[in-house]
């Protein structure tokens, strides 16, 4: 030893070896003592030998997790969903299987005179009929049984019901009334007496009561009208339903848009808890919300005549280079679209490409249309045009601060709808810049966020409170973003906007705006789903119509500690699959820079070698070891041709 001063240091190393060992961290005092662990790691190398220590006994002392095998579990999760859609395709059949089986068409009754037929002798008789057809309102109150027979599910507005049912005349178990906010008590009254049940469906945010004749009064959408309106606080069916009607059903998840910032500037201004599911792609020239500003556009008898023709333009460009798109324009009143839909009918005379693109997407039922502001709620398309109309007085640089129905209380929910009709792209034709509209405390609701709405566009940032970035939600994310670090590429942890958040995304080293893959893990936002149809299927597909099909990769928590290298090839192959995909993609359409500059984190790489290099130390010493089984030990074993479909016995 050299000298007696290292006898008492040495004893007390041999007693705390000793007692190591009997606390079954012979592993780790083997590879210390050999050299493979180097002195100033020891602390790490202690964490990581006690952990793997508390896991094998946990692992031993429950029989599901040495059972469980990711790859079975994957092929049980993969059978439930294909499982579960098939269920519901069946039961639909099944339902109008039914109904068709049990329907008892009343005959009625005939005679000489024409009032004497009834139901299906009457249906008959004007089926062979080529005019003179009886009113749709007598052949309602004469057949309506066999109708409902035959067809037992009508769908027909509130003034419809009214016009061609006859109080009394025909009954329904149930009444849906659709897009209920902008239904009055007095038009809906009607149809909800002719039920048995109802369910009102509708959106509180979107646009209120107004019918046909307020719009005649309402030279409407101008902005010089009476800014206080007859039906401005009117009450609508879903209004009064609301507060009558227990329980009230929320539908919070949100997956319309193929992109968070469609719907990212509603659901912080109007929303405030829609959950929004996140895009692989961080920026792309097809999908979100672009900033087009108009020079020299200027505002004169209610129209914006520089800025249609920037409008009629791009259209007729979408049209050319976007025809697997299909496209729908809306403008801020009734005299900008009758503008834009001038311009747009004299150019499609001389444009041939136009005709093929109208035709295909009426034919897929999503035509093109010109709308405005007003009688564009339930519309969606794949890219939105909007002209906001408004702009500078001409020979000034001022722009009036009166923008029609948007100043008006309710203003804001009329935005709200112009803002959420997309489903890939709005494209913002304005000319008008942000500092433009000039806000102060009484400024109306839907004037502010007029404002704000152009400074989002213009900036691609909506300024909230909640968008730092989040933390991994456990050391198990912590340890496979360090890996997937030390793979050479970048992570974002709990990628996400609102409600939902990916575990981790990857971003894609040759398409800065792009993520290659999301990694999941078995951990919180897993065992937070609300069903295991929400869990296993609903987001997985809803995050695969944004796009992530083929791009999500998960990994379960047991084979990964029971196999850290064997999961860490598996992924690490299917990150290089996904490159490989990506770069036979070719480039992108436009060189984007990602605003959110991640660098690869030198720590995370560092941190993954070490954890590595002990594993493999651990692993090896291990091997060394003979092994024993005996009565009463737990054995799990596989077949060669199966390694990861294990198998357990006593």
């Amino acid at each position: 030893m050299g000298s007696l001063e290292a006898v008492l240091p040495w004893s007390k190393y041999l007693s705390l070896r000793e007692r190591a060992c009997l606390e079954g961290m012979v592993e780790f005092v083997t590879a210390m003592e050999a050299g493979v662990i180097p002195s100033d790691r020891l602390a790490s190398a202690f964490e990581l030998s006690a952990y793997q220590s508390i896991g094998r006994t946990i692992y031993q002392s429950y029989p599901e997790l040495s059972r469980f095998s990711g790859t079975s579990h994957e092929r049980i999760r993969s059978d439930y969903r294909a499982l579960d859609a098939e269920i519901i395709s069946i039961t639909g059949r099944d339902f109008a299987s039914r109904i068709d089986r049990d329907k008892r068409v009343p005959d009625g009754q005939r005679g000489i005179a024409v009032g004497d037929f009834t139901e299906m002798h009457l249906l008959r008789r004007e089926i062979n009929k080529q005019r003179r057809h009886i009113p749709i309102r007598q052949l309602m109150k004469r057949a309506g049984r066999a109708l409902q027979e035959l067809k037992p599910c009508f769908m027909m507005g509130p003034l419809s019901v009214a016009q061609y049912l006859e109080q009394g005349a025909l009954r329904f178990d149930l009444v849906v009334m659709d897009e209920a906010s902008q239904l009055r008590p007095e038009e809906s009254i009607g149809a909800i007496a002719r039920g048995s049940q109802l369910v009102v469906v509708g959106d509180p945010k979107q646009l209120p009561p107004t019918s046909f004749f307020d719009r005649m009064l309402d030279a409407g959408d101008d902005e010089d009208e009476d800014e206080t309106p007859a039906i401005s606080g009117m009450e609508s069916i879903l209004d009064i339903c609301q507060q009558l009607f227990t329980p009230v059903r929320s539908l919070r998840w949100h997956y319309r848009s193929h992109h968070e910032s469609l719907i990212a500037f509603s659901n912080h201004h109007f929303y405030k808890n829609l959950i929004v599911f996140p895009s692989p792609y961080a920026r792309n020239p097809g999908l979100g919300v672009k900033y087009r500003y108009v020079r020299g556009g200027s505002y004169k008898d209610r129209r914006n005549v520089p800025e249609a023709q920037r409008v009629v333009d791009a259209v007729l460009d979408h049209m050319i280079k976007r025809p697997d798109e299909s496209l729908g324009v809306v403008t801020l009143n009734r005299t900008q679209r009758e503008l834009i839909e001038e311009l747009l009918d004299k150019k499609l005379k001389a444009f041939a490409e136009g005709a093929g693109y109208l035709a295909h997407w009426e034919a897929e039922g999503w035509p093109f249309f010109v709308k405005n502001l007003e009688n564009v709620q339930g519309d969606e398309r794949d890219v939105i045009f909007i002209s906001t109309t408004f702009g500078k007085v001409p020979g000034t640089d001022k722009v009036r601060q009166n923008f029609g129905p948007i100043s008006r209380p309710d203003g804001w929910r009329r935005l709200n709808v112009l803002f959420t009709r997309s489903k890939r792209r709005i494209e913002l034709f304005t000319s008008m810049e942000p500092e433009d509209i000039v806000t102060d405390e009484g400024t109306p609701r839907g004037t502010k966020a007029l404002r704000d709405y152009l400074d989002f566009a213009k900036r691609g940032v909506l300024v909230t409170t909640d968008q730092c970035d989040r933390d991994p939600d456990s050391d198990f994310e912590v340890s496979v973003a360090n890996v997937v670090t030390s793979l050479g590429y970048a992570v974002k942890p709990q990628l996400g906007v609102a409600g939902f958040f990916l575990d981790m995304a990857v971003r894609n080293p040759d398409r800065p705006g792009e993520y290659l893959a999301g990694i999941e893990c078995d951990g919180a936002t897993y065992h937070s789903g609300f069903s295991v149809r929400d869990r296993d299927r609903i987001r997985q597909e809803i995050l695969e119509s944004l796009g992530w099909k083929g791009r999500i990769y998960r990994i379960w928590s047991t084979d990964w500690f029971y196999n850290p290298r064997r999961e860490t090839v598996r992924l690490s192959a299917f990150l290089a699959e996904r490159r490989r995909l990506s770069l036979a993609e070719g480039p992108e359409e436009e060189d984007v820079q990602d605003q959110d500059n991640t660098a690869d984190d030198p720590a995370g790489t560092i941190a993954a070698a070490v954890i590595e290099e002990l594993a493999e130390a651990i692993t090896a010493s291990t091997a060394e070891e003979d092994l024993f089984v005996e009565v009463g030990d737990r054995v799990t074993y596989c077949f060669a041709d199966a390694p990861d479909d294990r198998h357990s016995v006593l």
